[in-house]
């Protein structure tokens, strides 16, 4: 018996059905879409306020010959524009001014199937109430312009808004836009805290209105976390000392902490002490440090560059004390146990100059120290250690440069959190302390920072140092002398004896390394050698640098100067490295760092460094070397073509004399399109001479050739990312 069919299509019907649908509109078999062959719109948005505008666009799936729709609107007569954009797109826009809730529907009919039709329905609603939703505001800072894209902002009410100030003002040189947008032009002078009112208006009618409450505080560059270094004279000897501070824009110094050591005092070598303060900073970028909290209350005129990070700063008042130094706006404020190490060791590169004291088996005179070494991480209560070292110094009656030291110690953080502290034992060198105070950090660890020595001076610690650590990147290296792959220049400081002579005269230098493959270079440079100056170029100087050590310690072959003249160096970087003579009886050490020249030039030009686009550059001495050594800071003007200008704060040991305006000229040396080398002849404040290589578009660096002057300085012009020398 046959087994009955079941009832219903056979499958092969079932698809001939499904075809059949699919070109037709019908809809008759499971899993096809009701609206396949409708009209399908897709709006922008279904709900808008007044001037909303909302896009509608159609498709219509069967129209296989892409004719598109018609389009049609009840607005008007309902409230509103509707705009046929094309068979494919139209728009509506809300009207202004919306007193009530209300609807308008578009419709859209296919061209192709006339039968296929759809709709879309638009909410309309009233303005949410107006309100200004900008409660705090950037600050401003003198002489600089106001952060670009600062707007007052609203919402609610019907745009667009007008803005305007009911009461209060804004900072001179301030200037508030209908649209809300705070402008400066010029820039603000005078900084303080600024309270105004700001009144919004909508373009609803009848307009609404609210106000708010709002203050700008105008501050200076001087803005942020500081560390400082400083070196110099008292009656007694030298003087050298590192902190921190911080200040708040408007004046005020807080919870500043600094090491000062001294040859002979007073005070005592090896203070600790801690203060506040104030300061003044005009608009030319030149303002006053007081150090209220200490006694006697030190002042330093210093000078900071267009950005707030770098500044050059001299001793200015009556305590007997006469000096220089810098000071760098911090990253961070804090120095921990595992800032200095990070979390599997750092490599430094370290560099230090001072005196050693007059002691049994001691020969007093200058010192200079530099080396590397890795900071290893601590361990729960213990110190840290600091390993893999090797140094090289120099001092009277000595020089250790021919076979670096072994450099090992330890570090660890102190009571003040703003500074660790750090002791080194070069063999031969008796173990030194530092302290450490941070200026940048990377992923929270150290990569640059102040040292200062607190040992109090003594038999068993007879020196007295400052200086600065820089991360070293290529331990251990395979060929250290690879990493001199293009120019560097560099400002060599210090103190040396003449040959024939008895007696140590300032030494200082400015010079270009440029070494080629094998290892050999050349260094253009002047020196001037207490009074006795020369200049070479780089064909005159020629030398070879050896390979190297693991530890980045690459010597050269001495190179007549007239005499000999042998410099070693730790790299630090490409093309970057500290450098300590090689020579008896010369404590003389500097920084190299990569030299640029403008963006897309091929050579230099007096245009390289001008101030006429970056504006004045912060200007002063590194740490005398004497102490008849002028000291000096300010900023320089370049006019990109022959000119100097400025104004400087200059201490003598006649008298702290401010306000001195700089006149004169520059232009580049016969050799200075390819080297970056020229001259400064200035006539005011006084006759001057100078010879300087540049080393970036915003930097030079430069040494006192005046004739007859027997106590050359070291001078830097620009920004200091890295400092020439340590001071």
């Amino acid at each position: 018996m046959q087994k009955a069919k079941r009832a219903g299509f056979p499958p092969i019907l079932c698809l001939a059905m499904l075809f059949f649908v699919q070109n037709n509109g019908c809809t008759s078999c499971a899993g096809i879409p009701s609206d396949f062959n409708s009209v399908v719109l897709t709006p922008s948005a279904r709900q808008v306020g007044p001037n909303g505008v909302v896009t509608i666009t159609a498709v219509v799936p069967k129209d296989t010959l892409n004719e598109g729709v018609t389009w049609g609107s009840d607005a008007p007569p309902n409230p509103g524009t509707f705009t046929q954009v094309s068979v494919f797109q139209a728009t509506y826009t809300a009207p202004a001014h919306v007193a009530a809730k209300f609807t308008v529907t578009i419709t859209a009919q296919s061209i192709a199937i006339p039968a296929e039709t759809n709709s879309v329905t638009i909410t309309v609603n009233p303005p949410q109430p107006l309100k200004i939703t900008t409660t705090t505001l950037p600050n401003a800072v003198v002489g600089a312009a106001y952060p670009a894209g600062t707007q007052l902002q609203a919402t609610g009410g019907v745009t667009p808004y007008t803005w305007s100030i009911t009461a209060g003002s804004l900072p001179p040189g301030m200037a508030l836009a209908a649209d809300g947008t705070i402008s400066s032009t010029p820039v603000p002078t005078t900084r303080g805290t600024y309270n105004f009112t700001v009144q919004v208006a909508d373009s609803d009618s009848p307009q609404s209105t609210k106000t708010a409450s709002l203050s700008i505080i105008v501050t200076d560059l001087l803005n942020g976390h500081y560390a400082f270094e400083f070196s110099g004279f008292n009656a007694g000897g030298n003087v050298v000392l590192a902190g921190s501070f911080a200040a708040d824009g408007v004046g005020n110094l807080t919870g500043g902490v600094q090491d000062l050591n001294t040859l002979a005092g007073p005070p005592a070598g090896g203070t600790l002490q801690t203060f506040t303060g104030t300061y003044t900073l005009g608009t030319d970028n030149r303002g006053q440090l007081v150090f209220s909290g200490l006694a006697a209350s030190p002042a330093y005129d210093f000078a900071i560059d267009s950005k707030g990070l770098h500044g050059r700063m001299v001793e200015f008042d009556g305590t007997g004390v006469r000096g220089s130094g810098e000071l760098a706006q911090q990253n961070t404020s804090t120095c921990t146990s595992s800032t200095l190490p990070g979390t599997s060791g750092t490599d430094f590169v370290i560099a230090a100059s001072g005196v050693a004291g007059n002691f049994a088996g001691i020969s007093p005179g200058p010192v200079a120290l530099v080396g590397r070494f890795t900071a290893e991480p601590t361990t729960s209560g213990v110190p840290g250690t600091i390993d893999n070292g090797e140094a090289d110094a120099n001092a009277p009656g000595f020089d250790l440069s021919s076979d670096p030291m072994t450099l090992s110690g330890t570090f660890n953080t102190t009571n003040q959190s703003a500074r660790c502290t750090m002791s080194i034992s070069p063999t031969a060198f008796l173990t030194e302390t530092y302290s450490v105070y941070p200026i940048t950090t990377t992923a929270g660890q150290l990569t640059e920072a102040f040292v200062v020595e607190t040992d109090t001076v003594s038999q068993n610690t007879p020196y007295i140092t400052v200086g600065k650590m820089i991360q070293q990147v290529g331990y251990p290296f395979t060929q250290a002398v690879n990493s001199f792959t293009a120019p560097s220049v560099g400002g060599l400081s210090g103190s040396s004896i003449p040959p024939a002579q008895s007696s140590y005269v300032s030494f200082v230098s400015v010079a270009q390394l440029s070494a080629s493959s094998g290892g050999s270079f050349t260094m253009p440079l002047t020196y001037n050698l207490g009074g006795t100056i020369a200049s070479f170029t780089g064909a005159a100087n020629p030398g070879t640098l050896t390979n190297g050590d693991s530890f980045g310690r690459v010597e050269s072959n001495p190179f007549t100067l007239p005499s000999t003249l042998a410099p070693v160096f730790y790299v630090i970087n490409t093309n970057e490295a500290y450098c300590i003579l090689d020579n008896v009886n010369s404590a003389v050490i500097g920084l190299f760092e990569p030299q640029s020249k403008a963006q897309g030039a091929n050579t230099f030009s007096a245009g390289t460094v001008s101030t006429v686009v970056t504006g004045a550059l912060a200007t002063g001495t590194a740490g005398p070397n004497a102490t008849a050594a002028p000291d000096f800071s300010g900023v320089t003007t370049l006019d990109g073509v022959s000119v100097v200008g400025g104004t400087q704060d200059t201490s003598t040991t006649l008298a702290n004399t401010p306000n001195l305006t700089v006149t004169g000229t520059y232009a580049l040396s016969g050799t200075g399109a390819t080297d970056g080398s020229g001259t400064f002849t200035l006539t005011a404040p006084a006759t001057f001479t100078g010879d300087f290589f540049i080393v970036s578009p915003t930097k030079i660096a430069m040494i006192s050739t005046t004739a007859a002057d027997t106590n050359p300085v070291l001078i830097f012009i620009g920004q200091q990312t890295d400092d020439f020398g340590v001071n």
